[in-house]
């Protein structure tokens, strides 16, 4: 068999960059109660989740208020994307599957990028295992079942195999089913009554295929193909003592991306990708009061993508790079007199870096083109525009642990084909929102050997400034709604992520803890009610934490996630607020070996002191739970 000889990528530490950074690991999530990649972003420092409850909950994210659709993500280094909503559910995507999760902030520092990934406020990165194929050395496997609270069931698989001509085959699968009735109590005023959730179940299927190989030229080729299915309630809103819901929501998605990479010479390399992705979405309401006995909604959106970078060294110390994207979307729905709007989008960035041993500094500037067009009623009108980035960062010495980091970003956002065309909502005349960041910050990172083996820890304090902020106002009546650019926000943070490990004797540990002071105000008209109050779902203080403690075969973990008061509407009063929460896990694990399979049995008790709580207003979220899982591998 002919040997693999595959070149991969060496990861950052995240306190040595230039940009802030914060990472997970493939052992971190394993030890978290974080099943999807949206539960496992609240560890993440600036971070807001909006999570509806139980296992088959929406959950999206904002990143320090910008709101979820300036978040971008990327999936093995390419770009995800929703053009009908501008957010991604990110309940669709498992951890189970991740040798890492990385937020960068507002994009990886690395210069052969798809010049997409340039155009948010912040980038959350996926990786799986087949991104980085270096590490396998022989054929392995992996299979395994875990059992919860609710009828919570889920069972994963996956191998990979060392085929000859320095060729990698690669799967993954994993299914999810839950009931997801967990037991809550509804309290109005002085009465209450305890019930249990209704319309949360959860049938979902994914998995991928990659096809990875390396040519004796040392370029590299990767193929993915991925596939999610799903058929879930979608819980309603406890409104005096009524929880009734009969909504479903259907999804067939899958993409098929590829990445070739190629070193032309000793200082250019070459990055190119494609991308077809398919969203298929159905949503009924049986309850809805209409001529048709309700609602069944169907969309479709399809979207080709292609990508292509070049890097070259252009001294020692001098790097500049060119990525050019282009994307074509189209999307139908059965609602009739839907637009049916169809986006050829383009995005083109030029990016200048220096760095020595002290000093980085990168300059880029985004150039972003939109044109619309429908098959029934106007279309928006084209839009384009220059957004410059520059970023920098100082280390004291050169053998200091402490750095100085500063960056500017500008971040335009098109409006969502819900925004422009969404029946009797949707408003063509929208302008895109501009995003204004800064952020300044300071990181400390020491190694040593001992008890305190390494010591990482970062603060970036910001102020983010948004325009023509697209928000939905009553147009006819309060029934009648319209999306118009109304708001501006002011934004302003600190973010503190810390990190530490050790040993003593044959006990290891780790730690990890983050925490985010933030006032996020409305300042679109000082003669409103609500001029200078805070925007909905964004609390003073949040915070997390997380610690594990392994010896010989036995690992044990505690986590907490925390969150203030927050207010539900941007009018703030004591009428508006909610109470801030928090929830703490913990966890054992016990791994045995079997000659060559290696077993790993381990036992959860989520939401220790089963807190009741609310992350959005009226849905309750689970009280304490367990999972009981076995994986075994190769």
């Amino acid at each position: 068999m002919e040997k693999v000889k595959v070149t991969g990528f060496k990861k950052k530490n995240p306190f040595d960059d230039r940009l802030p950074a914060q990472s997970l690991s493939q052992q971190t999530l394993q030890q978290v109660n974080a099943p999807t990649v949206g539960d496992a972003a609240r560890f993440f420092s600036g971070v807001q989740v909006k999570d509806y409850g139980g296992a088959g909950g929406l959950k999206t994210i904002s990143v320090r208020s910008l709101g979820a659709s300036h978040s971008g993500l990327l999936y093995d280094g390419i770009p995800v994307s929703d053009v009908q909503s501008g957010q991604t559910d990110l309940s669709r995507f498992s951890s189970n599957n991740l040798q890492s999760l990385d937020l960068y902030q507002p994009n990886p520092s690395v210069s052969l990028l798809p010049a997409r990934a340039f155009s948010s406020g912040s980038v959350l990165a996926m990786y799986t295992p087949s991104f980085n194929v270096a590490a396998l050395t022989r054929n392995r496997w992996q299979a395994g079942v875990r059992n919860g609270s609710f009828g919570y069931w889920q069972a994963f698989g996956g191998a990979a195999w060392i085929l000859p001509r320095n060729t990698i085959l690669s799967f993954y699968t994993e299914g999810v089913s839950s009931e997801g009735d967990y037991p809550f109590t509804v309290i109005n005023g002085n009465l209450s009554e305890k019930t249990k959730r209704n319309n949360s179940r959860l049938r979902s299927l994914q998995g991928e295929i990659n096809l990875s190989k390396q040519f004796r030229d040392s370029s590299s080729l990767q193929l993915k193909a991925w596939s999610f299915v799903s058929k879930r309630g979608l819980p309603g809103a406890i409104v005096f003592f009524n929880d009734r819901s009969v909504q479903q929501l259907y999804n067939r998605d899958y993409f098929v991306q590829t990445r070739y990479v190629k070193s032309i010479s000793e200082n250019t390399s070459l990055l190119i990708a494609g991308k077809f992705n398919h969203a298929y979405t159905r949503y009924r309401d049986p309850d809805f009061l209409n001529n048709s006995g309700g609602l069944d909604d169907r969309y479709r959106q399809n979207e080709g993508y292609l990508s292509a970078s070049v890097s070259q060294a252009v001294s020692q110390n001098i790097t500049a790079a060119l990525s050019a994207d282009f994307a074509y979307t189209t999307l139908h729905a059965n609602k009739s007199n839907f637009a049916k709007p169809s986006r050829w989008s383009n995005w083109d960035n030029l990016l200048l870096s220096y760095a020595d041993s002290l000093w980085q500094v990168q300059g880029s500037v985004l150039w972003s083109y939109f044109q619309d067009e429908t098959k029934r009623n106007n279309a928006s009108v084209s839009r384009n525009k220059f957004t410059p980035a520059f970023s920098l960062s100082r280390k004291l010495g050169l053998r200091s642990p402490l750095m100085l980091r500063a960056f500017y970003k500008e971040v335009y956002r098109m409006p969502t084909f819900n925004d422009l065309y969404y029946n009797f909502i949707g408003n063509t005349s929208l302008r895109p929102e501009l995003a204004r960041q800064y952020n300044f910050g300071v990181t400390y990172s020491a190694h040593a050997k001992g008890t305190a083996g390494h010591f990482s820890a970062s603060v970036d304090g910001y102020i983010n400034r948004i325009n023509d902020k697209i928000v939905a106002v009553p147009s006819q009546n309060l029934f009648v709604w319209t999306m118009l650019n109304l708001g501006k926000v002011d934004i302003k943070g600190v973010d503190v992520t810390a990190e530490a490990g050790g040993a003593f004797g044959m006990i290891t540990w780790n730690a990890r803890v983050s925490y985010t002071w933030q006032q996020a105000r409305d300042i679109t008209d000082p003669s409103s009610s609500s001029y200078r109050d805070r925007i909905p779902y964004t609390p003073d203080h949040s915070g997390s934490g997380i610690l594990s403690v392994a010896y010989r075969k036995w690992t044990a973990g505690y986590s907490a996630v925390l969150s203030g008061t927050r207010y539900t509407i941007g009018d703030n009063s004591s009428f508006t607020q909610m109470d801030g929460w928090g929830t703490q896990d913990v966890f054992v694990a016990r791994n045995f070996s079997l000659k060559q399979l290696h077993l790993q049995v381990k036992a959860e008790l989520n939401n220790l002191a089963d807190r009741r709580y609310d992350i959005i207003n009226l849905y309750p979220m689970p009280g304490r739970s367990y999972k009981i899982g076995f994986t075994i591998n190769q």
